[in-house]
């Protein structure tokens, strides 16, 4: 009996000690991936905040990417829903997918596209851990894991929050169950990728909040209100999404077509705002909402129309960066309405748009409290909680699966009607 359980121990500290040297490992190659892919993304909204004439070389550009995956035989690209596959079925991911996203998302941001770089960093980070599967030679059953330390490992880079990571990826591939399995193995990429970008300067993202008002009756509630309305602008920024992919696929079937004409929808949309700062990242929206509580009002439903009709069109990036743009104009103008701080108020509508688009409470929680610190962490709380209910089952993510049902004990897949 002695014999077995010590065999059994020993088992548990070869396999724990075997994840270390491969998470850590990954930690390592995400981190720099990572770090280059901050730098490009950074390069090319400097560049083109200093040249407005490169909007015009936006339709160029897409036609440059749609025959770029072409070229390379995958022209089907299915974004972040072929790692999503990945997870669930231990599938393959070509290591060519990670190169060409990373090349597309920079022209894309150079060129004026409004998109962020989450979504695609979650398919670079899943293909560089897949091929990494590949040469460790390690058990098929074993790649969805390993997919998902990588998928945390740029995820951590990109925000300075590898705990927020950590969960995402544990979270986001099928909403109501947590892939426990992958705590310690996506923890060590992450703090792993994290440390690198250090050391290579990429600062995390971090904010204090000056005004944060207290814990008590009045501020749940204006704080409530302002989750519901963050709820349904999730609902908007979702449908926005889906409604243009449908409906532009449908009508111009031919990819060439389809980029072509939504880059032109960019450009014109552009030149009639008079405005370049809902192309690209919009990451000067996002500091001047938090930091100094302005915003125009209809901030959140430019940056929404834009980077709906951008990633739609066939343009690469990722719509987690667009959404935290988003719920910080809109809280920053919703919640001064209300009586909160528009600071603060930003800060609670960037979380509640976050969770309500990714449908990742935990994540959304720990987000809360890498960025903006633990204080007034329960606000930031109640307001996920809401947002993740009224959101309903709206997601950016396609390949995004409801297990559970978010108002009842019960599988999502019943057949009961919410």
């Amino acid at each position: 009996m002695n014999k077995v359980k010590l065999s059994v121990i020993l088992r548990y500290i070869q396999l724990s000690l075997r994840w270390c040297f491969f998470s850590i490992t990954t930690g390592i190659i995400c981190g720099m991936l990572g770090t280059g892919f901050s730098y490009f993304i950074q390069w090319a909204n400097e560049i083109r905040g200093d040249r407005n004439m490169l909007i015009f070389l936006l339709p160029v550009a897409g036609l440059l990417i749609v025959r770029l995956y072409h070229m390379f035989g995958i022209e089907n690209d299915k974004g972040t829903d072929l790692i999503f596959d990945s997870v669930r079925n231990a599938d393959d991911v070509p290591i060519k997918v990670t190169a060409v996203s990373f090349l597309s998302t920079v022209v894309t941001h150079l060129c004026g596209g409004s998109a962020g770089r989450v979504g695609v960093a979650m398919q670079m980070g899943g293909g560089i851990a897949a091929n990494l599967c590949r040469i460790f030679k390690l058990n098929p059953r074993d790649r969805s894991l390993f997919i998902m330390c990588g998928m945390s490992g740029l995820i951590s880079v990109l925000f300075g929050t590898p705990l927020m990571a950590t969960f995402l990826s544990m979270e986001v591939i099928s909403i109501g169950v947590i892939y426990y399995a992958a705590f310690l193995p996506c923890l060590l990429t992450s703090l792993t990728a994290f440390f690198v970008s250090e050391l290579f300067g990429i600062t995390p993202m971090r904010y204090t909040l000056a005004d944060i008002p207290a814990l008590n009756a009045l501020t749940v509630v204006q704080v409530a209100i302002l989750a519901v309305a963050c709820g349904v602008v999730s609902i908007l920024f979702c449908g926005a999404m889906k409604l243009w992919g449908t409906n532009s696929k449908k009508y111009i079937p031919n990819q060439y077509y389809r980029i072509l004409f939504g880059s032109l929808i960019v450009v014109v949309l552009t030149l009639i705002l008079g405005t370049q700062a809902y192309n690209g990242s919009s990451a000067a929206l996002l500091n001047t909402a938090i930091n100094y509580g302005t915003a125009h009002p209809l901030d959140f439903a430019f940056k929404l129309i834009l980077t709906a009709i951008t990633l739609q069109s066939g343009f690469k990036g990722g719509a987690v960066f667009p959404a935290l743009v988003i719920g910080a104009t809109f809280g920053c103008q919703f919640g001064a309405l209300i009586g909160i701080d528009p600071c603060f108020s930003a800060a609670i509508g960037m979380i509640a748009v976050f969770c309500g688009s990714v449908n990742c409470p935990i994540a959304s929680i720990l987000f809360a409290a890498e960025v903006f610190g633990g204080t007034s962490l329960v606000l930031f709380a109640i307001a996920v909680a809401i947002s993740f209910v009224f959101s309903g089952y709206f997601t950016i993510f396609p390949g995004q699966h409801f297990i559970y049902s978010k108002l009842r004990m019960e599988y999502k897949n019943s057949g009961l009607r919410e």
